[in-house]
């Protein structure tokens, strides 16, 4: 589950409380996941030696490559997991996507940005579940 205080809803309600409007607010998504190695159960909350293999740093990968070497088993704090050879990762899926912008939507947010587009898959999945809702 989130740490308190540190997800993107209480972000975005903490910044309109100071008076900040919702339309000069975006949500970021990552097109990449975060990844563990040494976790020894499925379900979140397990402990773990170390990060994760990653292509350009330890514990981050693009959801290109996470997407079909260790497929989603679950969510939990509006996100997707997956446990595969001893490794937990934690990234948004198209459907948790679609899921932000709604939310997004229904803020008033001014729209949202992504971090990286090379972390897409080569048919723009991600991108497309981005302009899902407008």
């Amino acid at each position: 589950m989130p740490t308190p205080g540190f997800y993107s809803d209480a972000a975005i309600q903490k910044l309109k409380a100071k008076g900040i409007p919702a339309s000069k607010l975006l949500l970021g998504v990552g097109f990449y996941g975060r990844g563990w190695t040494g976790v020894t159960q499925a379900a979140p909350g397990g402990a773990a030696t170390g990060a994760a293999p990653g292509k350009y740093e330890a514990g981050i990968e693009d959801y290109k490559l996470i997407s079909t070497r260790c497929p989603s088993t679950g969510t939990v704090g509006g996100t997707a997991y997956a446990f595969c050879n001893g490794q937990w990762w934690g990234y948004d899926t198209p459907d948790m996507i679609r899921g932000k912008m709604s939310y997004a939507n229904t803020q008033g947010l001014g729209g949202a940005f992504f971090w990286e587009l090379s972390g897409d898959t080569s048919d723009g999945t991600l991108i497309t579940a981005v302009k899902s809702i407008g």
